[in-house]
């Protein structure tokens, strides 16, 4: 059975000292990850404005070699999803238009491609949850690792 992972899974992935890094990684090894290719999408402009610029070509670098890791597999979206994130969206605003009013357009393909599949949700998003509760679909709180305190 593997797990269906949003954004902050890619973020987790990719550096190193994430929080979420540890249990993304047991996840992995114990279950398998399903990542839609639109998380890569999302994750860029995160990682652009902490990182820079510079950061980009490294990320590009991760992009390419993922699939080729073992226990991850990426999973194509297309016009159908599109179509479903949008009809989400319209039917529950309560959970996919922020508190500004803007499209969270990212979440909506999420709860569109977790409707179709089925699969179990790794996430900390609390309107994903909310989403899935409705939905009768499986979720898994993604957990912050505790910081350890180095001895001298």
């Amino acid at each position: 059975m593997s797990v269906l992972c949003d954004t902050i899974c890619v973020w987790a992935l990719y550096f190193r000292d994430s929080a979420y890094r540890r249990h993304v990684l047991n996840l992995r090894s114990k279950y398998g990850l399903i990542i839609p290719d639109i998380c890569f999408l999302e994750a860029s402009y995160p990682i652009y404005r902490a990182k820079g610029i510079e950061e980009l070509g490294k990320y590009s670098k991760f992009i390419e070699n993922l699939p080729l890791s073992k226990n991850i597999e990426i999973l194509k979206t297309g016009m159908e999803d599109l179509q479903e994130a949008l009809k989400i969206a319209a039917e529950e605003p309560e959970n996919f238009i922020d508190e500004e009013n803007n499209l969270c357009l990212f979440d909506a393909l999420i709860a569109s491609i977790w409707a179709r599949t089925g699969m179990t949700l790794a996430s900390r998003d609390p309107k994903l949850k909310n989403f899935g509760k409705k939905k009768r679909l499986q979720y898994i709180q993604l957990i912050k690792s505790k910081k350890r305190k180095h001895k001298l």
